[in-house]
């Protein structure tokens, strides 16, 4: 049959919110784990090179393009799973909350600004063409086109004729093709819009990709076939036993009546059946199988014991004609009053916001980068992932499943750009049905995975009657687990707030009675941040009522672009190469944009972990080690299913000098598939014997000179020379070591955190030191001893950035050794992982490369450092603890945007100080770094430290 342009019809499928689907098969579960369907002879992968026609809008596509005879010959190919933007076809856009296009529901093709991408480019559309050959024994089958993901509209054919149609991005789209094919090569053509109406429930932060971005399958099934089962595990009360059962749907799709079918679920080793007499052609039915598991093993995030399964249908004769294999995970959920509890225990949820993304394939993450994702979670003690906010690809849910991990499963639904809680999309009936949509996708697609715990109806979404709808939808399709969501209030069994202070969130979670609280969002992980991240769960593991909270977000959404502006490469590989770089919003010259504020991760774009991973990993840690009077060592437990004793307990006692460490840590007792034998999962430091820091009155008795007695006028010794407050010049074995003053520096190059919150205003005053008086004792011929004290002429003063000074070195004093907290970055408020000790390493580890630069590479309670050249070393001793940075830039360097943009190499910029204002980690759009964190300006201060210096040469 033709079909007609899409010019024809008066109002367009994809800007018609009551159109979500045309010729779409219902949606069902995942039928076979991800992780066999390649075992599977049934289901045939799609996935390669098709060709492919890119047009900047509807009126310029080509649009008979389905047709057989239609000449593609000339066209590019493209790589399919994929977005065409990360194969040089368009550019992705990044925005937060507005909308890319026009906004006016539910048209996406209005008239935006001059200056925006959607201007010239009015709703690009893909058209893709790839050929199938049907086998003579398929012929006769069922035939089920899957495509895993599309956005974010489109249309089928096959041979010319049109199949159907589809939109919800994040869900799978089923057409059978049956009557379509025959006996061959078959064309396949698939016409992709940029945009649709679903485009307004998909206004998400994230790059605005498109394209058919997931794998595509053709299942060839027999005419009667099982179509979806749903498998529950309900434990009784006191968890002696759990009814287990299966209700298994069945389609006949044939032309005759299907006769004698028994259907069998098959699950640690009982098979239970259930016979059919017979089933109409054109037909459905359902078949329930039940079963009871004695003394069940439980599942939980801690101890995923799993149940594998199988569903089989067969013939009179017993053979079989279709079989499925998954598995299944015994847990019940209750709320009792304000208290969430799985299988009878008021767990934690030490949980992280999750996208899809890979830097170079987009919106598709390969097998590998999933299991990577959820390895490193597990290291990292998370228990607790959300979709954030759409329904993940299937692996990611398996993966939970066999490693352990909380899900809330989100349905693709948010309208952030008409505002949180609006009524526009949410109150309005011709929005119903594409809401609904979302939510009976979501739930159909995903509830056999027992590593689901919640249903979210959305994000930043609308509010009424739409919500209502999916609220009772998804309660209906599956009871077993509670709704979530944080736009409607009404409709969600848990109280939802996100990006609190600390005491904020305490005095939140005593108000509400009524049901248990959470955080789906908070500690914007942004840049150098995640500061106060203990503070929070000092206060979680104290209330009961708080279920938890999740970081957003999980990955940096960087793409590796070469910096010349050549192509995109488009594959598999994590690792950035030496001439690209991290782009973000705006680095494709497309507008509008919101530029960095989806660089957020606790790990890279490559998965690398920045920092703060380590600060999440201590603080989510399921033991707590605490120090007695006596010196005996307590060992908290705040796992709810793992006693202490099935972990090996080891410590190890270290000396620094006077100073002795009790290092101990709880390590896996057997191989996990997320770690081995022996990981770390909870650590702890001990101070047993503090350190013996230099002592002033020892030191002046052997000192040479006074250097400040006439620094007004400048002192010259032998080897240092002094102005003012500044050490100038600093020569040892005839080389001059100073490249710039050692001299008060009291400013501090922003992080993300702090450029939202009006930092540089609010403290500009401090780029100008003032009120401050450093004394130099020369100590020996290479060594000084430096005193540094300040006394606030008022009381009117900001918080300090920091409190210290800053040299410059010869560029190449790139080796680092020191003793301090390390081995990564660490600031007042996230220092906890960061374990005293002595460290080495070159200066390009000592620093943080973050994807936008920005102040970076402090190590705290520093008690002394060496920096080194081939034969010279400058060592840095504190007459009390220091906070530390070096870096081969300067403050001044860090305000490129990117960081292949920062002039290096010139010198080696060191920063001696006493403190250092904290990095905070509440959000990155106004809340301040806790006052504990800062320093006050109003007050005194006072440190010293020893300069010196050794030679070999």
């Amino acid at each position: 049959m033709a079909s007609p342009t899409l010019a024809q019809t008066t109002t367009r499928d994809w800007e018609n919110p009551e159109v979500v689907g045309i010729n779409k098969l219902p949606y069902h579960a995942t039928l076979q784990l991800p992780s066999r369907q390649a075992e599977c002879k049934e289901i045939v992968s799609l996935d390669g090179q098709w060709r492919f026609h890119w047009s900047r809008n509807p009126e310029e596509r080509p649009v008979d393009f389905y047709r057989t005879d239609y000449d593609i010959s000339q066209w590019d190919s493209i790589t399919v799973p994929g977005c065409w933007q990360m194969q040089n076809f368009g550019k992705p856009i990044y925005t937060n909350s507005k909308y890319p296009f026009q906004r006016n529901a539910p048209s996406v093709t209005g008239e935006p600004p001059q200056d925006w991408y959607a201007y010239d480019h009015r709703n690009p559309v893909g058209s893709y063409v790839t050929f199938i050959n049907i086998t003579r024994e398929q012929l006769p089958q069922n035939l089920i086109l899957h495509f895993a993901g599309v956005k974010s509209a489109f249309y089928v054919w096959v041979n010319g004729q049109r199949v159907g149609y589809s939109q919800n991005s994040m869900s799978p789209a089923e057409f059978d093709i049956t009557g379509y094919v025959r006996e061959g090569q078959n064309r396949l053509a698939v016409e992709v819009y940029r945009w649709s109406d679903g485009s307004y429930l998909e206004d998400i932060d994230m790059w605005r990709f498109s394209g058919i971005f997931r794998p595509v399958q053709l299942w060839v099934r027999p005419l009667t076939h099982i179509s979806d089962y749903y498998v529950t595990a309900t434990p009784n009360d006191d968890y002696s036993a759990a009814s287990v059962c299966a209700d298994v749907e069945l389609c006949n799709t044939g032309r005759k009546r299907a006769k004698d079918l028994t259907v069998a679920f098959i699950i640690d080793g009982q098979e239970v059946t259930g016979r059919l007499q017979s089933l109409a052609a054109k037909d459905t039915t359902h078949v329930q199988l039940r079963c009871q598991l004695r003394q069940p093993r439980l599942w939980s995030a801690e101890k995923p014991d799993l149940y594998p399964f199988a569903v089989e249908l067969r013939d009179r004769n017993g053979q079989t004609i279709e079989h499925f294999d998954y598995h299944l995970g015994v847990k019940r959920i209750d709320i009792v009053g304000e208290v969430f509890k799985i299988n009878g225990r008021n767990v934690k949820f030490r949980g992280v916001n999750r996208h899809d993304h890979h830097p170079r394939m987009g919106r598709y993450v390969d097998d590998a980068t999933c299991e990577l994702d959820i390895r490193l979670m597990k290291q990292a003690n998370i228990n607790f992932l959300r979709t954030t906010v759409y329904p993940h690809t299937a692996l990611i849910y398996e993966l939970c499943d066999r490693y352990g991990l909380y899900v809330m499963d989100e349905a693709c639904n948010e309208s952030h750009g008409y505002g949180i809680g609006n009524k526009e999309l949410g109150d309005d009936p011709s929005w119903q049905k594409a809401h609904v949509d979302r939510a009976a996708s979501l739930v159909l697609r995903d509830r056999n995975h027992p590593s689901i715990v919640l249903w979210s109806l959305g994000n930043e979404a609308g509010a009424g009657i739409n919500a209502e709808a999916m609220r009772d939808t998804i309660v209906r399709l599956d009871p077993t687990r509670p709704p979530f969501y944080d736009s409607d209030r009404r409709c969600s069994a848990i109280y939802d707030d996100s990006y609190l202070y600390p005491d904020e969130m305490k005095r939140v979670a005593e108000r509400v009675t009524d049901r248990p609280f959470m955080m789906r969002e908070y500690c914007h992980a942004m840049g150098n941040s995640m500061g106060n991240l203990q503070e929070y769960w000092d206060i979680i593991y104290a209330d009961s009522t708080i279920i938890g909270a999740a970081i957003w977000d999980w990955a940096d959404q960087g793409l590796a672009k070469p910096i010349d502006g050549s192509s995109l490469r488009y594959s598999a590989a994590l690792t950035l190469q030496p001439d690209e770089f991290w782009a973000y919003g705006g680095d494709f010259g497309e507008k509008p944009n919101d530029g960095r504020f989806l660089i957020n991760g606790i790990v890279g774009p490559d998965r690398k972990p920045h920092p703060h991973y380590y600060e999440v990993q201590h603080v989510y840690q399921p033991l707590h080690f605490e120090r007695g009077d006596d010196g005996t060592v307590h060992i908290i437990n705040r796992d709810c299913f793992t006693d202490i004793n099935e972990y090996d307990i080891t410590y190890d006692t270290l000396h620094y000098g006077s100073e002795t460490l009790l290092n101990i840590a709880a390590r896996l007792r057997r191989d996990m598939p997320w770690a081995r034998k022996g990981f770390a999962v909870a650590r702890e430091q001990f101070v047993l014997t503090p350190y013996s820091f230099p002592a002033k009155a020892d030191l002046m008795k052997h000192a040479k000179t006074d250097l400040t007695q006439h620094a007004g006028a400048g002192v010259k010794g032998r080897s240092f020379t002094v102005s003012g407050n500044a050490l100038t010049s600093w020569i040892v074995g005839g080389c001059e070591l100073l490249q710039a003053p050692l001299e008060p520096y009291f400013w501090k190059p922003e992080n993300d955190n702090q450029s939202a919150a009006g930092f540089a205003r609010r403290t500009a005053m401090w780029k100008e030191v003032r009120d401050v008086e450093v004394h130099y004792t020369a100590l020996d011929e290479h060594s000084i001893l430096v005193e540094m004290d300040y006394q606030p002429a008022s009381q009117d003063r900001p918080v300090m950035p920091k409190f210290g000074m800053r040299m410059r070195l010869p560029a190449d004093f790139t080796q680092v050794r020191y003793y301090g907290r390390g081995p990564w970055e660490n600031y007042p408020d996230r220092k906890r992982s960061a374990l005293l000790g002595e460290y080495t390493m070159p200066l390009s580890d000592f620093q943080t490369e973050y994807i936008h630069p920005q102040d970076n590479g402090k190590r705290c309670d520093v008690r002394w450092i060496e920096l080194s050249q081939p034969g010279r070393t400058v060592r840095i001793e504190g007459l009390q603890p220091l906070c530390v940075s070096a870096w081969d830039y300067g403050d001044e360097d860090l305000g490129p945007l990117h960081p292949h943009e920062v002039p290096r190499g010139r010198f080696v910029n060191v920063n001696i100080d006493l403190n250092v204002h904290g990095v905070g980690g509440t959000d990155t759009w106004g809340k301040r770094t806790l006052p504990q964190y800062t320093i006050d300006g109003n007050q005194p201060h006072h440190f010293a430290f020893v300069l010196s210096a050794k030679t070999d040469i």
